[in-house]
This record gives C-alpha cells, structure tokens and sequence, in this order.
C-alpha cells in the first residue's frame, strides 16, 4: 500500500510539475519538448515492440520494415504532443478551438439534438481523443465523457478535473449505469472509446482481418435507449492544428435480431469504419496497446531450408496445432499459414550468418543487418514484410532467421532440432532423443523425427489410390519409398539392385501387388534403374518418378493403402513416417554404412531393437518378407511422440 501511495504521489506532482510548464512556455516550445520525449520514450519503452507486432500484423506484406517502424514513432510522438495538450485544456477557449479544430461534419448532428435523442460519440484512442470532449462543450454540446478508473486515485483525480474543467461530466466506469442511461435518455452526447481489448466475454468483430474482442457497452447503451451512435474521430493535421470528422450515423439492426447479433453488426460497422481511418493515417492511432491480446486468431510461419525432410517436420507441426484449433471448435479462418524458403546468397554467407548466431550464444545482435546482408534481397525483403504470430522451422542454417523473426514479431518460436547453442532463446523444441538434449522447460523429446501423417490424410489419399490402380481385397500390396543422396551419403548401385532384385522376385512368386515413388533426392541412375525394373512390370501397379512428375498426397497413399512398406534409411524422417503409420516397416541401406551418422544408427537400432522396423540387404529381404511382424509398440510409440507433439503446441499456444 505505502508503494502505491508513493507512486501515486510521484505520478501527481510529476503530473502537476509538467501543467506548469506547458502553462508557462510558448505553445510550440511545449509541442517540441513533448515530440522530443516521445521520440525518447519510443526507443526506451517496451511498449515499442507492441506497437511494432500490431503494426506488421495490421499491414502484413502491404509494407515495408522501416514504415512501420516510422508509424510507430509518429504514433509515439503524437501521444505525447496529446498528453501535452491536454494539460493545457484549463487555458483553452471557445477562439482557441475554433481556431485550431476544424469540425466536418457537425450538420448530422442536428436532427437527434432537435428530437432531444440522446447520442454516442463512438471514437477510438486516434488523434488528441481528449481534445474531442473539450471541443464538443466549447462548441455548445453538452458532453459527457466516460473515463476509465486508474490504479492511482489521486493522479486520477486530478486527470478528471483537468478534463471536466471546460462543463464536460465525467462519468467513471465501473459506476451504475444509470448515470450514462440518465444522460443519453435526457438527450446529452456521451463520448466513449470502443477499440481496446473487450476480453473473452467482448464482442468479437474482424477487424484488420482478425477477430477482434470490442467492449459492448456502446452498442447496448443504444440499443436500449435508442440513441444515435456516430462514429467521431480527431486527426493532427499540422502541430496544434485538428480535424473532426463525424462520420456515420451507424444503422441500427432491424427488429427480429437478437440483441447479441445486433450489438455485433452496429460494433462490426464502427470496427470498418476506425479500420478506414486508421489505414488513411495510421500515425494517428495508439498502436502500443494490446488490442489483440483475446484474439484466437495464430498465423504461422514456416521456414523452409528447401530440404522436403526439414519442411515436413515443420510443417508437421503445424497440422498440430491447425489440430488444437480444431478441437477447440475455432474456424478455419482463424489460423493461416505461411512457407518462406529462407535463401542465402552463398555458402560463404550461409556458413557467416550461423557462425555469427553460435559466436553470440544466440543473442543476435545486429540481427536485421546481419540478416539483409546474408540473405538474397528478394528473401530478406519477403521477411522483413512478413507477420507471424508462430515462427517453426528445422535445420541448422535456420535458426538465425528463426531469431530473426521472432524478434522481428514478438512471436513464439518453435524449432524441431537441437539448437547448436543455448535452448534457452527458443519457445519451443522439439527434440529427438538421440540427439542427447539436457531436460529443460521448454525441451519436448520425441523418438523418432516428427513426421506424422493424419489418419484422415492416410484414408483419403489410400481410397484415391485403390481407385486409381483398382487395389481391393486381401491381395498383398508392398510400398517402396526410395529416397536418395545427401550430405553424408551417396547411394551405390549394387545394394540397390540387388533390394529391386530381391522385391521383384517375391512380388512374382506371391502375386503381391507393387506401389512404388522415388523422391528428389533420388540420383538420376537410380530413378532410371526404378523404371528398369518396375515400370513395364506387371505386379507394379503404380510407378513415380518424383524427379519427372511429383505427386502431392502419393506417399500418403502408399502408406494407406499397402500391408508392408520398404523405405530407404538415409532419411530419418522418411523412415519416422513409415513408422508412424503404423504398417509393417523393412529398412534398407543402399550406401555405405560407415558414412552415416552415429545419431542416425541410434535411431535405427532402437526400432530394430524395439521391433518396430527391420533391417534387410539383398542376401535378406526374401527372408525379412516371411517373418516381419508388426508388434503393439509400434503403434503405441508413434502414438507416443504424438502426444509428446501436442504438449509442445499447448506450450506454444499459451
């Protein structure tokens, strides 16, 4: 209690200190100091990187970095110009408004003055708000202003005396609402502000293309009064100098909608119409409150380093948390998504910018600059105009811009690896267990990569497939997924003749049915030993070579629809994929083994050693083909890094 009344009084005599001086300089001096101040307060405060995240949120790919960080400095500056002006309402008179506030508009306003029909000067924190009640009284309205009730009584006060100092009643919120009732039905006009944060029980109303919590209270004063709601805003045209614009007034529901509807539709109206506004001249709105702190509205962003396997995890999250949207019974609409191959100008430049990025233990600095000079213009500039409220990506050459844009956002990051540097700096991450991470809040440990395909997915895409290749009944079908090189290996054309031998043979002698895809990665000698043996091959019902014409949705298929899968080991999230459906699972190796990493053998002798894969070369696959057998703990484990998946987004979501 005694903090507070210090504070309180430490707020009251700066506050009083500072009335003095604008009362005693120069008009403009007073305007200077204040803009100065403002200019320091916005490189100072940490409402800046509010501001910054609604402003990219607000103007998403419309523009550049450096406007909006210009807007949110002129909005800065204009409230403290406000501030200033608002000290000096007890100096000001009718000759002062007349002269420095130009009203267009006003002649709306008539017809309910004459009619004694209470009004709603609906505005929002835009201009010098507080200048729109001393004008309404100085120019013969008789005002009355709802004002929020602050933690500091006395500074409070003192506030509410300044503002009612030239007839405007103040009416605080939080008192009965007869008062405002009393007014509106007594034909006064009551200014409100109605574009902050309603909460989870506000209306929620798009606005910028988010749903947007809006406090009621407008709309229901009206509704129940019959008053006239008219959207009013101020502008800072030039210094001291203002302009007035009454706009509307808003279109009362017809009768037979609910009251709930009807207060939406009038708060939906005002909610376009402030969204003109401030598109017109966004300096003039306050942008450094969290006004869309209840919005259930997420975009994600996700960045690719062009390698499918690393976009597949990511991307693999996202369908998690489009997932949690889903059960939560929010729309569609209310989550979108965004990719964003992040490309380098160089190796050199690559290898810099995550030297750089390891060197500062994640810290950045310099991060926008480092970034423009990495980057391919083209990239940076994408980035740089991009919005996300998520940012997911996987792989090393990554995590720079993952900071990046986390900061450049003010987002939650999400990164599906082990970071080459502290965890501390990212959100979340998911990580699997042979990488040996150490435990920690934001650490989420998976088995295998994170690759998961929907069940849904698996049965849409497997009942395409039937169709297509006419695939019914209890005929045995075997899926082969061939993947390829990459940077650790190579594939060699002896192994994988041999697996192409030892398949072609069982599916002859069994009558099994072949579905088979290669991937990009498949080297070019590989992708035409792949049609050597299987496209004229009448076992093999379907053939795709990914590097002649890829095809969306055919793995999904294949592991939907086929009894075993044979998947090259080289790719971790191939293989997690695989797994994760659930079918019975055969691993081969067409590369030297000794070039692969030892986390990768971990990874593949724990599903040998748990049964949930087998091993097979040329000498073993016929035999592999009798015998595998799909255990519980298959299922159960994928199930298990499921789960482990929508821990992490529950983190991510919070």
């Amino acid at each position: 209690m005694k903090k507070t009344s210090f504070e309180d009084a430490l707020i009251l005599n700066t506050t009083r200190g500072a009335r003095f001086l604008t009362h005693g300089l120069p008009w403009g001096v007073s305007l200077g100091i204040a803009r100065a101040l403002g200019t320091l307060v916005f490189f100072l405060s940490k409402r800046r990187k509010i501001a910054l995240k609604n402003l990219r949120a607000a103007f998403a790919g419309e523009r550049p970095a450096l406007e909006l960080e210009r807007i949110a400095l002129r909005s800065f500056q204009n409230l403290a110009m406000s501030a200033a002006e608002m000290l000096r309402i007890p100096d000001m008179d009718r000759r002062y408004i007349e002269s420095h506030v130009k009203v267009i508009g006003a002649e709306k306003l008539q017809g309910p003055l004459r009619e004694r029909r209470g009004i709603i000067f609906l505005t929002a924190h835009f201009g010098n708000w507080e200048l729109l009640n001393v004008a309404g009284s100085l120019l013969g309205y008789p005002m009355v202003a709802l004002a929020r009730v602050q933690k500091h009584p006395r500074s409070d006060e003192y506030l509410n005396r300044i503002r009612a100092s030239k007839g405007t009643q103040i009416i605080r919120k939080g008192m009965p609402i007869r008062e405002i009732l009393r007014a509106l039905k007594s034909g006064r006009i009551v200014g409100m502000l109605s574009d902050q944060d309603g909460g989870k029980n506000g209306v929620f109303v798009d606005f910028f293309n988010r749903l947007s919590s809006t406090p009621g209270g407008a709309a229901a004063f009206a509704l129940r009064t019959g008053a006239v709601i008219f959207p009013v805003f101020i502008s800072r045209v030039d210094g001291s100098r203002h302009e007035v614009e009454v706009e509307g007034p808003l279109e009362i529901p017809e009768s037979g909608v609910s009251s709930e509807d009807a207060e939406r539709i009038l708060l939906q109206q005002f909610a376009r119409v402030l969204e003109t506004k401030i598109r017109r001249r966004p300096d003039q709105w306050l942008w450094a409150h969290r006004r869309w702190k209840s919005t259930p509205n997420r975009t994600v962003l996700v960045l690719s380093d062009g390698k499918p396997g690393h976009q597949n995890q990511s991307l693999t999250v996202f369908e998690a948390i489009r997932e949690r949207f889903k059960n939560r019974g929010l729309p569609d609409a209310c989550l979108t998504r965004r990719c964003v191959e992040v490309k380098f100008k160089n190796e050199l430049f690559k290898n810099f910018l995550g030297a750089w990025v390891l060197l500062t233990g994640g810290r950045f600095p310099f991060k926008r600059w480092f970034c423009r000079l990495a980057l391919v213009p083209d990239c940076f500039e994408t980035l740089s105009r991009a919005y996300a409220d998520i940012v997911v990506s996987c792989g090393h050459s990554l995590l720079g811009a993952n900071l990046y844009m986390k900061e450049e956002n003010s987002a939650r990051s999400v990164v599906v690896m082990k970071p080459s540097f502290s965890p501390r700096y990212f959100d979340v991450l998911i990580v699997p267990r042979h990488d040996k991470i150490k435990k920690a809040a934001n650490v989420f440990t998976t088995e295998g990569a994170l690759v998961f395909s929907s069940s849904e997915a698996l049965e849409t895409e497997s009942r395409r497939l039937a169709e297509e290749t006419g695939l019914t009944g209890s005929i045995q079908k075997i899926g082969l997924l061939v993947g390829g090189d990459t940077d650790d290996v190579r594939f060699v054309e002896a192994p994988l003749q041999g697996i192409f031998d030892a398949l072609d043979r069982h599916c002859r002698s069994t009558g099994a049915a072949l579905l088979a895809t290669s991937s990009r990665r498949t080297p070019s000698w590989a992708d035409a030993l792949l049609k050597r043996y299987f496209k004229e091959n009448e076992r093999c019902r379907l053939l795709v070579v990914a590097n002649e014409a890829n095809r969306p949705g055919v793995v999904q298929g294949i592991l939907g629809l086929c009894d075993l899968v044979l998947v090259s080991g080289e790719s971790m999230s191939m293989v997690s994929e695989a797994v994760a459906s659930g079918k019975r699972v055969i691993v081969f190796l067409p590369f030297d083994k000794s070039r692969l990493k030892s986390k990768y053998r971990s990874f593949l002798n724990r599903l040998y050693e748990t049964g949930r894969a087998a091993e097979a070369d040329p000498a073993t696959l016929q035999e592999i083909f009798t015998r595998v057998s799909l255990p519980v703990s298959a299922v159960s484990s994928s199930d298990g890094d499921r789960e482990v998946l929508r821990e992490a987004v529950e983190e991510v979501l919070r």
